[in-house]
């Protein structure tokens, strides 16, 4: 069995001004929320949870 990640991703990012998570910043657009699960599945990680804010979900 593997093991799941769990990540917190609730922030409100006002330093940031926005949410960050979800902005594109790879070079093909890819999101925070991209590189974490990549490098989690390359870690040996079988699922990842992020636990967001409800309005993140729309």
């Amino acid at each position: 069995m593997q093991p799941t990640l769990l990540i917190l991703a609730a922030g409100m990012g006002s330093r940031y001004g926005g949410l960050k998570q979800l902005d594109p910043m790879g070079p093909s657009g890819e999101t925070v929320l991209d590189y974490s699960v990549f490098d989690a599945i390359r870690a040996g990680f079988g699922r990842v949870v992020f636990v967001i804010r409800r309005d993140f979900a729309d």
